[in-house]
């Protein structure tokens, strides 16, 4: 057995991806971090946020795989009971823990600095429904190409839906603030 063999290399290259996607998403923060810290808390609601993206999309494309693999998901049939109730899920999910790190670092900021910014509330959550609208849907139809092409979405999909969801959380948080 090779050590360089068909795993190793998806391996290898989703995690070239998500250094790049990293370094991506860190070069976007690092040029509008004048713009997010403008409201008091961004801070403690940004490392969740950014966290809180590929953790959902990881376990979503995980339960689609794990799905793929055992035969209970058609790889051809897309619009399917299992699916619409995970994609349901993986929304409904990230919505309302966007919500509850919105209420989290509201009450932080009422707590600590005595400053009420209802903003903190609704930034996370316009982000998050942006961000989710991009996401999940790509989380669903890259698992799904992949497998169709005979790799294993397992060794891709992790370090993939991650990068694309720093780039989308920290892209939707600026849209989010545009938009407040």
């Amino acid at each position: 057995m090779s050590v360089f063999d068909k795993s190793f290399k998806e391996i290898f290259l989703s995690q070239i991806v998500s250094i790049i996607g990293g370094l991506i998403a860190g070069t976007i923060l690092a040029l509008y971090t004048d713009k997010l810290l403008l409201i008091p808390g961004m801070l403690i609601l940004l490392p969740g946020f950014l966290e809180m993206r590929g953790n959902i999309s990881g376990s979503f494309a995980s339960r689609l795989s794990s799905g793929l693999f055992l035969g209970v998901i058609n790889p051809n049939k897309v619009k399917t009971k299992i699916i619409r109730g995970n994609l349901l899920s993986s929304f409904l999910l990230a919505i309302i823990i966007s919500f509850t790190l919105g209420l989290i670092a509201f009450l932080f900021n009422l707590l600590v600095f005595k400053i009420a910014v209802s903003k903190i509330i609704l930034l996370p959550l316009i982000a998050g429904i942006i961000a989710n609208a991009i996401e999940i849907p790509l989380t669903l139809v890259v698992t799904f190409y992949l497998f169709k092409k005979g790799h294993d979405p397992n060794n891709i999909i992790g370090p993939f839906v991650t990068s694309t969801g720093d780039i989308t959380s920290i892209a939707s948080l600026l849209i989010a603030l545009v938009i407040i």
